[in-house]
């Protein structure tokens, strides 16, 4: 009974992964399918934005600014170096972690609204990063070019359907992660530094190095959700991941239910 009830999170995820799989049989049309790809990718990013704020209790508007550092990379492998969506995956997943951990830096000085505020202004400096340098952004422009015909798991990237079913394997992957961590040792050690971080340090706990690293995985996450994002729109631009898109990150998390795995989805 036990171990069933351990088990049930994890098939919980796998049948609703299942489900959302027979989406392009049921309702194959072009427009449906684009809306569920957009919304699973969302998704994805809100999960992990959720996962920060639930799990260890730091809330980041820079969200959306890592995301879009996700697609900017993979979309500057595509054009500077030729690289296709496998090749790219890992080094824009890579960056998302970097950029995540360094968006961390400054809650190991601040806290609470200031450290909500510092990563707005954060998030804002991105987006004129973005715009202004032309050489590898395309500034304004944004960057249109991606490699020919792909596939990844068998399925075409080029094709909405299989493009949709690719996702479809990377949200229940994610999902799964997170759900393994939450409930994991570390996932007990995260909620304990959110409810009392005072006392966490004081039995041993270094909360800086996890409050860096769990903004580590969050980045990782939406730099992932960031490339399968370019791969769906084929184009992108700085306007796509201003502030207000952070925003539309937190509303999710927040009417999903931040301490619930499956909220944002």
């Amino acid at each position: 009974g036990s171990k069933l009830a351990r088990a049930a999170p994890y098939g919980g995820v796998l049948l609703l992964g299942l489900i959302a799989f027979l989406l392009p049989q049921v309702s194959p049309t072009s427009f449906v399918l684009s809306l569920a790809t957009t919304a699973l990718i969302y998704a994805i990013a809100a999960a992990g934005l959720g996962f920060l704020w639930g799990q260890s209790g730091q809330l980041s508007l820079a969200h959306a600014a890592v995301f879009g550092i996700g697609a900017y990379t993979a979309a500057i492998c595509a054009k500077q170096f030729g690289l296709g969506f496998a090749s790219s995956l890992p080094i824009s997943t890579g960056v998302g972690l970097i950029a995540g951990a360094l968006v961390a830096l400054p809650s190991l000085r601040t806290s609470g609204h200031y450290f909500v505020i510092l990563t707005f202004a954060v998030s804002e400096v991105i987006s004129v990063v973005e715009m202004r340098w032309d050489a590898l952004t395309g500034g304004v422009n944004g960057i249109t070019t991606l490699p020919g015909a792909q596939t990844l798991f068998g399925l075409r990237l080029a094709g909405r359907a299989d493009y949709y079913s690719v996702v479809v394997i990377f949200a229940v992957l994610v999902f799964l992660l997170l759900c393994l961590l939450m409930r994991s040792r570390w996932g007990i050690l995260l909620r304990s530094m959110r409810e009392n971080p005072d006392l966490s340090t004081s039995i041993g706990i270094n909360v800086p190095i996890n409050r860096v690293i769990v903004f580590a995985l969050s980045g990782a996450i939406a730099g992932l959700a960031g490339q399968l994002y370019l791969y769906h729109v084929k184009s992108i631009a700085p306007e796509a991941f201003m502030s207000n898109l952070s925003i539309v990150f937190l509303l999710v998390v927040l009417l999903g239910g931040k301490s619930y795995l499956l909220g944002p989805a």
